[in-house]
């Protein structure tokens, strides 16, 4: 005969298996009489990572199912906790006493207060290695789907494994230090993301119920990361534990007065008990909220049950969707043996076989999406840089210029396509999830059609962040801390654009902003709360993408140059190089479906997307991973100190893009027959921002020794000036990017390029501006440049008008039309709550017309006939291209003239439409 314990353990396996295969059940009934306990989780499920739909945390590598338990996981690839910016850094930093300070202090955040000496030894030294500190903060695990209030008791059971490991010698790391290792039970929370280290105020973090590994039992409040405890008799002695032990914490909040609890915690270990109590506790800024469980340190445990007498609390539908997003690279599309294909990135919650893309020309195919042929398929892969990722090669059954197209996502046979969190408790405040203005996930994903004219949008600076948000309850740990989106009705009237194509530029997924990821589990839960919420899924999901990330993107601020090469291949360099290996393999699979990308080489992201009908371009370019050394100081860093800046930012030999980059550019500009080419990944050539040092022989705010100036790509002058003069020897080119806090329109003038810059999404701190910023003036190098639009946190328009309305989070809306002889495209800076009718941000847009851009002509050439539709091409007569281009329909080709070519030159034109070819030579004039 089965017990009344067995038969509930039987019951609520079969709804944990239901659940997690994706059958979403409500649990609310099991608390509708308020009486018994209710079992949260017994963890009777296989082993996996992921630890189940009812939990949610910051930091999902901190646990894993193993053996029906929750285990703590205490290794995981690039756990180093290491710092996130560069040593080189300091050099920079140190001439400034409040930046000196600002250094100072984020060096004690990562090591602690234990050794600033090695601090001091470092600033005199910057190139000396660092012993990064390895000690992890708090983990918290919170339950979805229970808020509590009034009286509860939460019970957990716990079987320790291993006591940390004594040090050899005298400790020298936080975790090595009795008490520093902890487990148990977190309460009163406000948002299901509370972790990390405490930094809150007292109320603004949860408390916790805690056993320590020096023997102390107590209730302690994680605003301090010590940790403290809560009121003064709020911890004493406990058991001393030892592998084996089983035990049980248990939390209860009691009491009649509706504003006032008393809260005890009762640790029972074998037969030996330890109770503590906090008296006159502030219900609702204490006892109500979230519950979970917490560890840290090095003690290796497992938790074996949770179970909750609920009182008149019951839990709520919190679903959550098996597929986080699945995303159309549109600059992965190519034609294989006659068939368009792209590559489609799948990320899903847990672990699987396969995944499937069906595709459609209608988002309800009759016969239902079951009747759709399978368009692609691949397995779901969970390795040292993935998690539960999918690249997919998705054939697509029509051509992508002809009709918008739509598609379904299967896992293992079930339609994982829509977002059932939408308008449910899943997203909510404490949830990270802004409520997205659509009221239901009940959509596929589209693909629009690619067709004259091109709609695009650039979004960059994407932030999870709390901040200074446009959200209430922004506090250390409270409601909106972490959240997808930086406001309420983010993209409301999006589809009003009519956008095709979204360019994710710089700074997509902020990975190290919270702290460095000390796991794939935790840097994924970054990126998908960053573009998987339910607007950035709906997003990515009806548009064709393009991501190219920044630094922080890596998990490092400021990676660029050799520098981060070396960091990735040696272990001493006050870097873990684990960590930053893995971050480049994760990243890299994620913008290009590569399935085994290097985590020691520079990855050559640079490429070209051709529309179908071949009228349009964007080339996206990598100015920070190729360019020259920062180490402008070299000698005199080596031993000649009385030799400074002998290699200037404006040596000639200083490149931006590399060698075999800027070929590949060069070859592009003067090949690609498209009448439009837009860039992106080329921040700030024309130096019109300002640095954080100023220069000691100029007094100006540009110190090519400072880090900021030294992010800019127009801190390598030459190489700027030679990509500058390639662009412009040309039409139709702009060039666009992300990172820097701020929108602007710019106009060369002598080379008539337009250089635009978007974002942020959701972070503040625009650059600083040149001294003399203006709609007419010359950036530090003195080329003479017009500003037609500036959105910056201070100042609305180019004239420095006080910026006033909303929080600056913007996107670039560019129009690209290469229809008729004379393309045209438009720029506007649009904030990310404008309606499409709204009056464009910054003062300013641009509305032009090719012919307007790139230097003027040097040559005339004749009216020339040639195929209709076709590729042309331009050449010297040895073979040298100059320029491509597209015959319109009746044979004429729309270029009156050439850059850089003299009068009277013989020049080679080859036509080629894909059957008939077409030879001429023609003198210019």
């Amino acid at each position: 005969m089965y017990s009344a314990k067995c038969i509930k353990k039987y019951f609520f396996s079969i709804a944990l298996f239901a659940a997690t295969s994706g059958i979403l059940f409500s649990s609310s009934s099991s608390a509708e009489n308020n009486q018994g306990v209710v079992l949260i989780d017994n963890f009777d499920r296989p082993d996996e990572l992921y630890h189940g739909d009812g939990w949610e945390t910051l930091n999902p590598g901190y646990w894993k199912i193993e053996n029906n338990a929750l285990r703590r996981r205490l290794k995981n690839v690039g756990d180093r906790n290491p710092h996130d910016w560069f040593p080189f850094q300091w050099e920079t930093y140190a001439p400034v006493p409040r930046l000196d300070s600002w250094a100072r202090g984020q060096y004690r955040d990562r090591v602690g207060d234990h050794d600033l000496s090695e601090w001091e030894a470092f600033k005199k030294n910057p190139g000396m290695p660092i012993d990064v500190e390895p000690s992890l903060p708090f983990g918290m695990f919170w339950r979805r789907d229970w808020k509590l209030e009034g009286n509860y008791t939460i019970r957990a059971e716990f079987t320790v494994h291993a006591l940390p490991p004594k040090p050899e010698g005298e400790a020298r790391w936080m975790q090595e230090k009795p008490s520093y290792a902890v487990m148990g039970i977190c309460f009163g929370g406000s948002t299901l993301f509370e972790s990390l280290n405490g930094g809150g105020k007292s109320g603004d973090a949860s408390w916790m119920a805690l056993w320590k590994d020096n023997n102390v039992f107590g209730i302690y409040d994680h605003a301090t990361d010590k940790p403290e405890p809560s009121q003064t008799a709020s911890e004493k002695s406990g058991p001393s534990l030892k592998s084996g032990d089983r035990v049980t914490i248990e939390l209860s909040v009691e009491g009649s007065d509706p504003g006032i609890a008393t809260v005890t915690a009762r640790l029972t270990a074998g037969s030996s008990s330890t109770v503590v109590k906090c008296a006159e506790v502030d219900r609702k800024l204490l006892t109500e909220g979230y519950f979970g469980l917490v560890s840290r340190g090095l003690l290796d445990f497992e938790v074996n049950s949770v179970e909750i007498e609920p009182g008149d609390n019951k839990p709520f539908d919190a679903p959550q969707n098996d597929c986080h997003t699945c995303y159309a690279l549109g600059d992965r599309m190519r034609i294989v043996d006659g068939k368009w294909r792209c590559t489609f990135i799948a990320l899903f919650r847990s672990d699987g076989g396969k995944a499937e893309v069906r595709v459609s020309d209608s988002p309800s195919p009759h016969g239902g999406w079951k009747s759709v042929p399978v368009a692609g398929t691949a397995p779901i892969v969970n390795n040292d840089f993935r998690l539960n990722t999918a690249s997919i090669d998705v054939t697509l059954p029509f051509n992508p210029a002809d009709k918008t197209m739509y598609y379904t996502v299967w896992k293992d046979g079930r339609d994982v396509t829509s977002d059932p969190r939408v308008g449910t408790a899943s997203v909510d405040p404490g949830t990270g999830m802004i409520e997205p203005f659509f009221k239901s996930g009940e959509y596929v994903g589209r693909l629009p059609r690619l067709k004259a004219p091109y709609r695009l949008a650039g979004l960059g600076g994407h932030a999870i962040h709390g901040g200074r948000a446009n959200l209430p309850g922004i506090g250390m740990f409270q409601e909106n801390w972490v959240h997808d989106q930086p406001t309420t009705d983010a993209y409301l009237y999006l589809e009003e654009h009519e956008l095709q194509i979204l360019v994710w530029e710089d700074d997509v997924w902020y990975l190290e902003l919270l702290f460095p990821p000390p796991s794939n589990d935790d840097a994924y839960k970054v990126i998908t709360i960053t573009i998987c919420g339910p607007t950035g899924r709906w997003q990515m999901m009806r548009h064709w993408n393009i991501i190219n990330p920044g630094d922080h993107d890596y998990g490092m601020d400021d990676v660029k140059g050799p520098e981060q090469i070396i960091i990735r291949r040696h272990d001493d360099l006050g870097q873990d190089m684990e960590y930053m290996r893995r971050n480049f393999k994760m990243v890299n699979h994620l913008i290009s479906g590569n399935e085994n990308p290097s985590g020691v080489e520079n990855p050559k992201n640079w490429r070209r997307w051709k529309m179908p009908d071949g009228d349009f371009s964007i080339l996206t370019m990598d100015a920070r991973l190729w360019r020259t050394s920062q180490d402008t100081n070299i000698w005199g860093n080596r031993g000649w100190g009385h030799k400074k800046n002998l290699y200037d930012r404006t040596d000639p030999t200083r490149a931006l893009l590399g060698e075999e980059q800027f070929a590949w550019l060069r070859e592009m500009i003067k090949t690609d027959s498209s009448p439009l080419i837009c860039i992106t990944g080329i921040n700030t050539m024309h130096t019109v921002f300002a640095g954080m040092i100023e220069d000691p022989e100029t007094g100006l705010m540009w110190n090519q020794s400072d880090c900021h100036v030294a992010d800019y790509a127009g801190w390598v002058k030459a190489g700027c000036d030679r990509v500058i003069e390639l662009l412009g020897s040309r039409e139709g080119i702009v060039t666009v990017y992300g990172d820097i806090h701020l929108a602007h329109i710019l106009q060369n003038i002598e080379n008539r390029l337009y250089e635009c810059s978007f974002g942020p999404i959701g972070r503040l701190g625009s650059r600083r501006l040149k001294h003399d910023f203006g709609p007419g003036m010359e950036d530090y190098d003195g080329r003479k440049v017009k500003i037609h639009a500036l959105y910056h946190d201070r100042y609305d328009s180019p004239d420095l008008k006080p910026h006033t309305g909303p929080k600056i989070w913007n996107f670039l809306d560019m129009t690209f039309d290469p229809r008729g002889e004379d393309p045209s495209f438009i720029l506007e800076i649009r904030n990310i709550i404008d309606p499409a009718k709204e009056t464009p941000r910054g003062g300013g847009a641009v509305n032009e017309h090719a012919s307007k851009t790139g230097r003027p002509h040097t040559c005339k050439l004749p009216p020339i006939k040639t195929i209709p539709n076709a590729d042309v091409h331009f050449s010297t007569e040895d073979g040298r291209p100059i320029r491509g281009a597209i015959s319109l329909g009746n044979g004429t080709v729309p270029i009156s003239g050439l850059i850089d070519v003299a009068p009277g030159s013989r020049i080679v034109m080859t036509s080629f439409d894909g059957e008939k070819g077409d030879i001429q030579v023609i003198k210019t004039f």
